[in-house]
């Protein structure tokens, strides 16, 4: 089978766990499809792969979704299947002759909270999200939540064609040491991984750690919030700088900001943290606390959205995320005994089997070649 792989919206550090997600699934099909299969990938931005995979530029003027369809037009007769990984299906119908079309949506988090967009962009995300199911032969949501989200404003008439797979996550890329940031120190720290967009709920998480040294509690400990600051961020509207808020704490010095880290610097983070935050108000997904599990962090998390389905119950969960006092309360239970919110050795390995990547991509092949 000739697949291509639309990665026209990747650029690193400023999309989100989107990016990862199209690295890990190439990654995988490169492993997971026979050997007569052929792999190209659609992207101004090639990253490293193996030497299975091909990496073509988009041709033309214009935004990525122009330059998308433009490059496809010319070449659809070079491919039996077409994967769209960021929602956004090229429009040519469903057609005899036609490669099969799968695409991803990953949420619906502009009917959700459309505060964090524009009308104009929310325009665009129903547009090109009806589009899909028409167009598409078959749309992934990755999440069972995103499924019944999809099916609920959209309509269940689309229900045969709309799949839930989880994303792939690969704990191979993070599996290399490199330098901590300085500011971290030696001491036990609380970890968060998440760009710094509204619904990441940082705020929240700042304010229970500065509840936290106001109570006397873990005044060794510090937060390290790793993930693209503010005004580095694409897709939706942008959050207020967390720097004042932590300012107006005199937390400046056990705060520690580290922005967009790379993979090596990541995975020593995890490695040396002693207790994972993920304090998300909404989630399609949620890759950082399910690496984190995977690396047998305790991880305290929200009961919210596909949170609690794709860590598999096996996080710490908060009843109301926005509550600071609730949060510290937690946070300093974990701090005092991180091994008792520790995921066991079973729960790791069973983590770390559901989202490999070459199993997940092995349903991505099953779903492109299916008739």
């Amino acid at each position: 089978m000739r697949i291509a792989v639309d990665a026209s919206f990747v650029d690193p550090g400023r999309v989100g766990g989107a990016e990862h997600m199209v690295a890990n699934l190439v990654a995988g099909l490169a492993q997971a499809c026979p050997a007569e299969d052929e792999l190209v990938v659609y992207t101004d931005r090639p990253w490293p792969a193996s030497d299975r995979v091909r990496f073509r530029t988009l041709n033309g003027p214009g935004n990525r979704f122009t330059r998308i369809t433009a490059t496809l037009r010319s070449r659809l007769g070079e491919h039996d299947a077409v994967l769209f990984t960021n929602y956004f299906t090229a429009p040519y119908p469903r057609t005899r002759g036609r490669p099969r079309f799968v695409t991803v949506i990953h949420d619906l988090q502009y009917l959700s909270l459309p505060q964090n967009f524009s009308a104009r962009k929310r325009a665009w995300l129903r547009a090109s999200h009806e589009a899909t199911l028409r167009f598409a032969d078959r749309t992934v949501a990755i999440s069972e939540q995103v499924r019944e989200d999809v099916l609920a404003r959209y309509g269940r008439r689309w229900a045969p064609r709309v799949i839930a797979i989880h994303n792939p996550i690969s704990w191979e890329r993070l599996s290399v040491d490199g330098r901590l940031p300085g500011s971290v120190g030696e001491g036990p720290f609380v970890l968060a991984v998440a760009a710094q967009y509204p619904h990441k709920n940082l705020a929240t998480l700042v304010r229970a750690f500065a509840e936290l040294r106001r109570r006397g509690a873990h005044r060794d400990a510090k937060l390290v919030l790793a993930g693209q600051l503010g005004d580095r961020l694409k897709g939706i509207a942008r959050t207020t700088p967390l720097d004042r808020l932590i300012d107006d704490a005199e937390l400046r010095d056990v705060v520690v900001e580290t922005g967009y880290v790379d993979d090596r610097t990541l995975g020593s983070l995890y490695r040396r943290a002693t207790v994972f935050a993920f304090p998300s108000l909404f989630e399609g997904f949620a890759m950082p606390p399910i690496e984190a599990l995977g690396l047998g962090l305790p991880v305290l998390t929200s009961r919210a959205t596909s949170i609690p389905e794709v860590t598999m119950g096996i996080a710490t969960y908060l009843d109301d995320p926005r509550d600071p006092k609730e949060m510290a309360d937690r946070l300093g239970e974990m701090l005092d005994d991180p091994d008792a919110a520790r995921p066991s050795a079973t729960d790791v390995a069973r983590v770390r089997e559901t989202y490999d990547p070459v199993g997940i991509a092995a349903r991505y092949r099953d779903v492109l070649e299916a008739s």
